[in-house]
């Protein structure tokens, strides 16, 4: 896509986005879906401390590992791995959550999806969460535990073949950590080379650092300040908790030296009424810019994470494929339909 292609690259374009999906009115009449009902971000942060996910079984094609932090504190990361496989490429996932909140286990079943469509080890790794462990213990975390992954001795016991590929995504804040990652690591000129990145529903931005040429754009944390899954009050909560230095590198990619330069393909995927959603656009636009081949899926009229959270929407359906397909674009990879559905299958199974 073109800048002259841009299909957002006005106002009226962007703010359209924000019109509901019309299967979502639907089940919002008919009470599918019961808006009021759903808890703020505050409350799902308590009640995911109030319950937190217990660590899987170990078994043959999955199992945990325990990776140490720089400052010694030990992380439980999962691997998925297809039974037959000798050696493939890294996946990394990272979870979201607001860095209040989240597990390894939230990418239970995209990760297994991956791993047996596309013959790749994934690797769902951990980071502490605000608001006791503020910023940037998160990146900290994250970039730990890939280096750990890459050491040569542990790339041999995992079966990793980095030459086949090496992606690091995540959504969400997961998602501000793999972009943060990966221009880091690209500007540190960091070995093995990440060859692809996932981001979907990226927080990236702040009114801070919001590029003078893109602020007309960056519309969405006002128009969307009220909708579901995240709000304004959501967004203040997770500043508020995690602390970010707002300029620092280790905050957004905006903020490094020589940024949005020598990036790796990246897939971006976006949501219509998400505060969020502008900043996804914006920076799959200055990516594009500056040369970094990019693909993008938009997913007008629901909020953040809503073909997640509402797995029976229609448009979810679309979005799943798209992210399977998009880390086959990643991997340069591609599969039969029936390979699809079939891990679509296993992608929509709970984790």
């Amino acid at each position: 896509m073109s800048v002259q292609e841009d299909p957002y690259s006005s106002v009226e374009a962007v703010q359209e986005l924000a019109n509901i999906d019309p299967d979502m009115a639907k089940m919002l009449k008919d009470g599918s879906i019961d808006a009021k009902a759903f808890p703020s971000f505050e409350a799902m942060v308590q009640m995911f401390r109030d319950h937190p996910p217990s660590p899987g079984p170990h078994l043959r094609t999955e199992w945990s590992r325990y990776v140490k932090m720089r400052d010694g504190h030990t992380h439980e990361i999962r691997v998925y791995k297809p039974d037959d496989l000798a050696e493939g490429p890294l996946v990394v996932l990272i979870y979201g959550g607001g860095f209040c909140m989240g597990h390894y286990s939230h990418f239970g079943s995209y990760s297994r999806a991956i791993a047996s469509l596309y013959g790749a080890t994934v690797v769902n790794i951990s980071y502490r969460l605000a608001p006791e462990f503020k910023f940037p213990t998160a990146p900290n975390d994250v970039w730990d535990s890939i280096t750990w992954l890459v050491e040569p001795e542990n790339a041999k016991e995992l079966g990793l073949d980095l030459d086949k590929g090496f992606i690091v995504g995540g959504m969400s804040a997961g998602a501000n950590l793999a972009a943060v990652l990966a221009q880091q690591w690209v500007s540190n000129s960091k070995s093995p080379s990440i060859t692809g990145i996932w981001l979907n529903v990226p927080l990236l931005f702040v009114h801070e650092i919001v590029p003078d040429d893109q602020r007309e754009l960056w519309v969405a944390r006002e128009q969307n300040a009220e909708a579901m899954i995240i709000s304004k009050e959501s967004t203040d909560f997770i500043r508020s908790a995690y602390s970010p230095h707002v300029t620092s590198p280790d905050f957004s990619p905006a903020n490094q030296r020589g940024a949005h330069t020598g990036l790796p393909p990246t897939h971006i995927q976006v949501c219509g009424q998400d505060p969020l959603r502008d900043d996804g656009l914006i920076y799959e636009r200055i990516l594009r810019k500056h040369g970094v081949t990019t693909k993008l899926d938009v997913y007008p009229g629901i909020p953040h994470a809503g073909p997640y959270f509402f797995p029976t929407l229609p448009i979810a359906a679309k979005h799943n494929m798209d992210v399977l397909k998009g880390f086959g674009w990643l991997l340069g990879r591609d599969a039969s339909e029936e390979q699809y559905q079939l891990a679509l299958e296993i992608m929509t199974t709970p984790a």
